[in-house]
C-alpha cells in the first residue's frame, strides 16, 4: 500500500462556512422565523455538549419540543446540494494524490450524517471509498493508521489544534495547515507545534509535498 494522506472534509475539500450559509437562507425561507431561530439554538447547544455538529440530533430535538417544522428541516439539511460547495480544484488535487499516495478522508461529527454529506458530495468516489468518519477524530488516529498504515503519514486539515495534536502524538507525521475558511484563518497557538507546512487553498496540496 502507497503512504497515506489524511485529508480532513469541512473547510479544507468543502466550504462549510459557505454549505452553511446556504442552508440557514434555505431554512429562512421555508420555515416561520421563530422555527428556525429555535433549530439554531438548538445546533448550538448539541454542538458545545457533544463538541461537534450533530444535525440529526439537533432536528431530533426539534421534534421533541413540538415544532411542526422538524421534518421540513430536516429534509432541508439532507438535501443540501453538498457537491456545489466543492472547493475549486479539490478532485482534481485527489486524482493527482493517488499517482503517489493511498489518498483518505478522515473527518469527524455525526458518523451517519457526515458519511451521507461526504458521498453527496462525491468526494468519497474521489477516493475509492477510503472514508473514515469519527466523532472526535482527533481520539482515533490510532485506528486510522492502522486501516492506512504506512511510514511519516501525511495529515491535511484547517484546524491548527488537530494538527498540533497530531504532532504530538505522530512525531513521523507531515502536518499540512490548509488556510481556508473560518478556522484555517485563525491563528496557530504559540503552544502548539506549528505545521510542518502550510498552504493558502487546497489545489496547491500535490505541489507542496512534491519531495515529501
Amino acid at each position: 500500500m502507497a503512504r497515506p494522506v489524511f485529508l480532513d472534509v469541512d473547510n479544507t475539500l468543502l466550504d462549510n462556512d459557505a454549505a452553511k450559509a446556504a442552508l440557514g437562507t434555505r431554512i429562512t425561507d421555508a420555515v416561520s422565523a421563530s422555527a428556525a431561530r429555535r433549530f439554531w439554538e438548538l445546533y448550538e447547544k448539541v454542538r458545545v455538549e457533544e463538541g461537534y455538529v450533530d444535525f440529526p440530533t439537533t432536528v431530533d430535538r426539534l421534534r421533541a419540543s413540538g415544532s411542526a417544522d422538524a421534518s421540513r428541516i430536516g429534509a432541508i439539511v439532507d438535501e443540501l446540494p453538498y457537491a456545489e460547495f466543492v472547493y475549486p480544484g479539490a478532485v482534481d488535487v485527489i486524482a493527482r494524490l493517488w499517482l503517489r499516495w493511498t489518498v483518505v478522508l478522515l473527518s469527524d461529527g455525526d458518523p451517519s450524517f457526515q458519511r451521507r454529506k461526504i458521498e453527496r458530495s462525491g468526494l468519497a468516489a474521489a477516493v475509492r471509498g477510503n472514508v473514515l468518519v469519527y466523532a472526535h477524530k482527533e481520539r482515533e488516529l490510532d485506528a486510522a493508521t492502522a486501516r492506512f498504515p504506512g511510514d511519516r503519514p501525511v495529515f491535511v486539515d484547517d484546524k491548527a489544534p488537530i494538527l498540533g495534536h497530531i504532532e504530538r502524538l505522530r512525531p513521523d507525521a507531515v502536518t499540512v495547515h490548509v488556510r481556508q475558511g473560518s478556522y484555517g484563518q485563525a491563528p496557530v497557538d504559540p503552544g502548539d507545534p506549528a505545521p510542518d507546512l502550510e498552504i493558502a487553498g487546497i489545489a496547491e496540496l500535490d505541489g507542496a509535498l512534491a519531495g515529501r
